[in-house]
């Protein structure tokens, strides 16, 4: 039997007539040609070759297979960079086109992001908590056909491959000097790099751990949160157990001082922290009024009365038949199971007369560009404006992971009351319940709108100044809570009595109880006058005071 030989190479150095790497076996052990990366592992197995053979010398061009790098692609308005949550393959995987890849985090959103074209997945760009910049590379797959690409092109070696036997490790005799103790921990060699991610590596930090004195547990050596946590606990043991044994006990057990903990920022939160930290960077003004709903309230529930059949999610068995010939002559098919309800909020009705006083204030339809957070502000900024009313809405997430999301809305001017409240419905079976993960929003949903509304009142609040969003939109309203207040039924003669210039007999003021909620609306004072966002917020409370208007 052979000794174990080392295959050492220079690198630069040619060889004149290449061979297939198995005639370097003078074993007669390798029989077939190398031609795959599981061939050159094992040549190197049996031969101690370093297995990163792109550091040693250039791999040889593969006429069967071609290395394509998939570029991380602009998935949404303003997105300049991605956080890679998880990886949904490993190297070596053969995957299929739109096969899921990756999972990022962008814009608050989490996306899952397909496979260009079929092949294996040669490399993998980054690791999970890794950022990436759109147009930089996310993996590289080896695709069927052509010849590799470029920066693979081969490097042929000029000199041949020297096979010398490794020279087998001197035999010691077990000491007691040389036994290492129980509580010691393992060291790295000296001068070779440590793999952590940037996570596990604060995380040491903050423990005060030096990550060369630990013995990585990951792959290809990579130190872990767990082997941190093993090592200090190894060492609180070892700590404890080198106590004297004649140490007297004490007579009651000491109450340990509660320590602060430190809790790093999920995928979510942390794209909650940049985007609200861009910002913050907008100079911001706010609006606010009290508006008369006591009208809407009362169109709301006409409308709940008169759900269309495909809307509904509770059918009796009449309305079964009735939307069966409905589907025969009109094509009008139910909706899908997720989008029905049997109640409408007063949100769609809201968003609906938002989007009729938009067309009153276009400039309220337009976003900027670039958005801020694209970066620093622009020297050349322009508006782009849009054919349709696109309105974001504020989703809180209830799992754990928390987190607050904006979804679009699109085309909300050519939208029906029924249809907006079927997509609410819709987004809000799409937030998860349990798992720390965010929530999927299919394409209808992702990118940003021209305003957005968020909805403070299904908490409790009455008053919050909302920020506007860095993702180029102009505005951003709040709507608090609804509430009874008595109101003047002639207001316009209570405000002359009030004054002086009229006397009331008794029983001429009458008071009612109307319902009223506070709004509040900021700008991007960079863009929009103060004027114009009071004028948009004005003309949306006559129409909301006044829904008839929704009906023409």
């Amino acid at each position: 039997m052979l000794a174990p030989a080392r295959l050492t190479m220079r690198r630069g150095a040619r060889i004149a007539n290449p061979r297939p790497l198995s005639s370097l076996a003078s074993s007669g052990r390798l029989h077939t040609p190398v031609s795959s990366r599981g061939r050159v592992q094992e040549l190197s197995r049996r031969f101690n070759v370093p297995t990163t053979p792109s550091r040693l010398f250039s791999a040889t061009a593969n006429a069967a297979g071609q290395v394509k790098p998939f570029v991380l692609a602009d998935i949404g308005e303003g997105i300049t960079e991605c956080e890679i949550v998880k990886w949904l393959v490993k190297e070596g995987d053969v995957i299929e086109e739109f096969d899921p890849v990756v999972e990022v985090m962008s814009d608050k959103a989490s996306v899952e992001i397909t496979s260009p074209f079929s092949g294996t997945i040669a490399s993998l760009a980054g690791a999970a908590g890794d950022m990436l910049k759109v147009g930089s590379v996310l993996c590289r797959i080896e695709v069927e056909g052509g010849e590799a690409e470029a920066d693979a092109a081969p490097a042929a070696v000029e000199s041949a491959p020297e096979l010398s036997p490794a020279p087998e490790p001197p035999a010691t005799t077990p000491s007691s000097s040389s036994t290492p103790s129980p509580s010691s921990s393992p060291s790295r060699t000296s001068g070779a790099e440590v793999l952590a991610t940037p996570a596990t590596r604060r995380f040491a930090r903050e423990h005060n751990v030096d990550l060369a004195s630990i013995a990585g547990t990951g792959r290809d050596g990579r130190v872990t949160k767990e082997d941190i946590w093993n090592f200090v606990s190894e060492g609180a043991s070892a700590a404890s157990s080198a106590a004297p044994a004649f140490a007297p006990a004490p007579t009651s057990a000491p109450t340990a001082p509660a320590e602060s903990t430190t809790i790093t920022l999920n995928s979510t939160r942390k794209a909650m922290y940049r985007a609200m930290s861009a910002s913050l960077q907008i100079p911001h003004f706010s609006y606010s009024d009290v508006v008369d709903v006591t009208e809407i309230e009362r169109m709301r529930l006409t409308l709940a009365a008169n759900i269309p059949l495909q809307y509904r999610k509770t059918l009796k068995p009449a309305d079964e038949a009735t939307l069966a010939r409905h589907e025969q002559w009109s094509g009008a098919a139910r909706v899908d199971p997720n989008r029905q309800f049997d109640r409408i909020t007063l949100l769609p009705l809201l968003l609906k007369a938002l989007s009729l006083a938009m067309s009153e204030h276009p400039i309220f339809t337009c976003t900027l560009s670039p958005p801020p957070a694209a970066g620093p502000a622009s020297t050349d900024p322009s508006l782009v404006r849009r054919p349709t009313h696109d309105i974001s809405v504020a989703l809180s997430n209830p799992s754990p992971a928390g987190g607050l999301f904006t979804p679009v809305l699109r085309s909300v001017n050519s939208s029906s009351v029924f249809d907006l409240a079927s997509r609410l419905v819709h987004l809000q079976s799409l937030l998860p319940t349990s798992d720390n993960g965010a929530p999927k929003f299919p394409p209808e949903y992702q990118g940003a709108g021209t305003l957005t509304l968020s909805n403070i009142g299904v908490i409790g609040g009455r008053t919050t100044h909302p920020v506007v969003p860095p993702t180029g939109q102009l505005a951003i309203g709040a709507i608090g809570r609804t509430r009874v207040e008595p109101r003047f039924v002639d207001e316009a003669k209570a405000k002359r009595v009030a004054s002086g210039l009229e006397e009331a007999g008794a029983g001429e003021l009458k008071v009612e109880p109307r319902l009223v909620m506070d709004v509040t609306f900021s700008a991007d004072h960079r863009v929009v006058e103060g004027v114009e966002l009071a004028r948009l917020v004005e003309s949306w409370k006559r129409i909301v005071e006044n829904p008839a208007r929704l009906a023409a």
